[in-house]
């Protein structure tokens, strides 16, 4: 599915993405996921977050790009500031990681619709409080693009499904249900990581408590945007991140063991499992 870099292949060509999200709570999400989108080779990667936001984790990776959003408060975006993002992805961004470290507050959930609105032709994965906002928002199917990946844990699909996730194999149909229902890929993420368009299922049945921690699955969305930013399909995209974030854990579990792996440490390890299914040239 995932074929190597070409020779030739610039930061254009590799694509474009940009992380929009963030909050005085959680600033570190942004930073996790945006540099798992490089990790997963994005040619460029620009954070979009509050202003306060920005001048907290501006300087702390000199491999992302900035973007200061309009703030209602300190740490929170405005509605109108999803109008800084049109021109960003409408001429520039091939794909988008929307929600990670967003945290609710007032406005939040009419921004994410509003950024959703003005980013139909943009494969978009969609995380965190993204999923969330998406869960209070009536008619919220109908804002998704086209190319849209969804990545909730339980919780989150729960919240979207208005039902309880079930376990075993009915969890892998509830996956497939929704996916179809909803119009997106889902990757359902657990222990064992479901992902389905509606029509193509697969199953990641390899459980490793080493991706049990904290920002984990900002890393997970960050390589779903980056594999949407290289040209692969929703559904691709969505394999491709999951095995590759999992083949991290593995590969870090081997070598420190489950305990005590760091989220960064899994965002670092991703182009080791990346290196394994590129096609040799």
């Amino acid at each position: 599915m995932l074929r190597p870099l070409p020779a030739d292949a610039g930061k254009e060509k590799r694509g474009r993405v940009v992380v929009v999200g963030g909050s005085l709570q959680y600033p570190g999400a942004l930073l996790l996921a945006s540099r798992a989108a490089l990790r997963c080779g994005a040619g460029v990667v620009t954070v979009a977050s509050a202003r306060a936001v920005i001048e907290v984790i501006a300087g702390r990776d000199p491999n992302v790009t900035f973007l200061a959003l309009a703030e209602s408060q300190p740490g929170t975006v405005a509605v109108g500031a999803a109008a800084q993002l049109s021109s960003l992805l409408r001429e520039k961004v091939r794909a988008m990681l929307l929600g990670p470290g967003l945290a609710h507050a007032t406005g939040t959930d009419d921004f994410v619709a509003a950024v959703l609105r003005n980013a139909r032709g943009v494969a978009t994965a969609i995380d965190a409080d993204g999923l969330n906002a998406l869960a209070r928002t009536t008619g919220w199917t109908d804002l998704l693009p086209a190319k849209c990946v969804l990545t909730p844990h339980d919780g989150e699909a729960a919240r979207l499904a208005g039902a309880v996730v079930p376990a075993g194999d009915d969890r892998i149909a509830f996956a497939e249900e929704h996916a179809a229902e909803w119009g997106a890929v889902v990757a359902l993420k657990g222990a064992v990581t479901v992902v389905s368009d509606g029509r193509k299922t697969y199953v990641h049945d390899a459980p490793n408590p080493a991706l049990g921690v904290g920002g984990s699955g900002d890393a997970l969305g960050g390589a779903v945007a980056a594999f949407l930013a290289r040209g692969l399909a929703p559904l691709a995209a969505a394999c491709v991140a999951v095995w590759v974030h999992g083949r991290a854990g593995a590969l870090l579990a081997a070598e420190i063991g489950e305990n005590g792996v760091l989220a960064s440490e899994i965002v670092d390890a991703l182009p080791r499992g990346l290196r394994e299914i590129a096609e040799p040239r």
